[in-house]
């Protein structure tokens, strides 16, 4: 397969003196490492992993979720090692699609953003009400007020995308202020739990697989919580599709997939550890069994009148996930337009915000068709653990083995001379297979309905994609295999341009 460029490649990593950006009808060069990890960091959603799930996770695997997420975060930075390496060498806003095109085929590039819709792009709607239907029942609970949550999703979605709109650097902002008061709100109470454990007392045991006061584990429990594990931490890569915008993209975008797992994966670890041990390891059930989320009874317990600032944690995260999926959803459409995978009008930039406004428009109702239509149909909450869980664990690992295939076949077909049987065969191998063995161990036996039908509804979104592709080939309407793959230029920054461009 020949390289597919927008002009030269440049390798910006070659003169680390040398700024460089990319070639791109988008803002290129608004974003610095800094502002891509906090990209990552936001996507990930750190109050929303650490808080939304608990309850779930705990139920799964009693104690040792702890144990669980460790081994989730160790799959993580395997999978971001491989990613990374893919980062360093095809910049682009395609993401997944322009990557699994370029190292394995078009077609797998096309079904990979197909089954990705799965992912970044349903997230909002969901996550919104779910947060929405989180503030309602809480509000209600403690002051007796009414706020329904389907009205919090007709105010956040316009907002959100109305930020979106007015252009990168204001919503990478946002990003960071938001995303720095989650963490503290998150790593607060950790060390609070910490520091004032529940009966039980304080332990390291949670780290231990066989630990399980309580007799709580289920059968292939802990395979489902090592896989919601990975759930919780997808995002790291979130800074990918926005490689064009971001300041020497083949440097810093692997750096900011890397730190991302590291800061955040040990920030839930903690998370996880804290609300266990705060709540007490030998009340395990009291947990599992909670009419209200462990981490606001946590707030009640240690800081009394202040607990909403644990609401404000999860309202900071569910806002600024909301605004990262998005950047990451209207990139990959920006770049499947601009490629010919979908149609060019999805690849149309505002001529002065340098925004795709028509993939924003597009996630604009979807977040909103998603966000009230299914929960309205069948609850917020069976909602967003069906779609926000389980449906998008099955298809990033779908996206994630692809990539990871990509990562060995380019090495393998193309630079044969540099292939390290670690990074480019062992580390991709292993990972798939640890994926893949996660997913089998947890849907055996299958877990109650509406989730039971998770495999079913992804397997069948990739069936409507596989016929998609063949309409394509049998009426001609497939030019687009021959641009799939490509990857923009890169060149140096102007100095015109860094005196008049915000950096975030």
């Amino acid at each position: 397969m020949s390289d597919a460029t927008f002009g030269n490649v440049v390798d910006s990593g070659a003169l680390s003196d040398t700024v460089y950006v990319a070639e791109t009808d988008l803002k290129a060069g608004s974003l610095r490492l800094t502002g891509a990890v906090m990209q990552n960091i936001t996507h990930i959603a750190p109050a929303v992993a650490a808080f939304f799930f608990t309850q779930f996770v705990v139920s799964l695997t009693g104690a040792n979720a702890v144990f669980a997420y460790t081994v989730g975060v160790l799959v993580v930075l395997g999978l971001g090692a491989c990613l990374a390496i893919l980062a360093s060498q095809f910049p682009s806003a395609g993401g997944y699609f322009t990557y699994i095109s370029r190292t394995v085929h078009p077609r797998a590039g096309f079904l990979a953003g197909w089954t990705f819709i799965f992912y970044s792009p349903i997230v909002t709607g969901p996550l919104c009400a779910f947060f929405g239907w989180v503030m309602e029942n809480q509000l209600k609970a403690e002051y007796g007020f009414r706020f329904p949550w389907w009205a919090f999703v007709l105010i956040a979605v316009p907002a959100i995308t109305v930020l979106m709109y007015l252009g990168i650097s204001p919503s990478i902002r946002a990003l960071v202020v938001l995303g720095t008061l989650e963490i503290l709100i998150v790593l607060a109470l950790a060390l609070s739990g910490l520091a004032d454990p529940g009966p039980g007392g304080f332990t390291f045991r949670v780290f231990d697989p066989s630990f399980d006061p309580g007799h709580i584990a289920v059968g292939g429990g802990l395979a489902l919580a090592v896989v919601f594990s990975v759930q919780g931490l997808t995002g790291w890569e979130a800074a990918v599709p926005l490689a064009e915008e971001t300041e020497n993209p083949r440097r810093n975008t692997p750096r900011a997939i890397l730190y991302s797992i590291v800061i955040i994966g040990t920030l839930l670890i903690v998370a996880y550890w804290g609300q266990i041990v705060g709540w007490g390891v030998n009340d395990m059930k009291g947990l599992t069994g909670s009419g209200t989320l462990p981490a606001f009874v946590l707030g009640q317990r240690f800081w009394g009148g202040a607990w909403p600032v644990t609401l404000a944690a999860m309202l900071s995260s569910t806002i600024a996930a909301s605004v990262a999926c998005q950047n990451v959803a209207t990139r990959m459409w920006y770049g499947m337009g601009r490629q010919g995978a979908l149609p060019k009008i999805v690849a149309r930039v505002h001529p002065t915000r340098k925004t795709p406004d028509v993939a924003i428009f597009i996630q604009f109702l979807m977040a909103l068709g998603l966000g009230l239509a299914v929960p309205f149909a069948i609850g917020p909450d069976v909602t967003w653990f069906l779609m926000g869980g389980l449906l998008l664990v099955l298809s990033v690992i779908f996206v994630y083995t692809l990539a990871n295939l990509g990562v060995l076949l380019y090495f393998w077909r193309e630079r044969r001379s540099e292939f390290n049987w670690f990074f480019h065969f062992v580390l991709p191998v292993a990972t798939s297979g640890v994926l893949a063995y996660s997913v089998v161990k947890a849907f055996d036996p299958f877990p109650p309905e509406p989730y039971r039908y998770a495999p079913a509804i992804v397997g069948g979104w990739m069936l409507v994609g596989v016929a998609v592709l063949v309409y394509l080939k049998v009426t001609g309407k497939d030019t687009w295999l021959a641009k799939a793959g490509a990857i923009v230029a890169e060149r140096p920054e102007t100095p015109e341009e860094l005196a008049h461009r915000p950096v975030v």
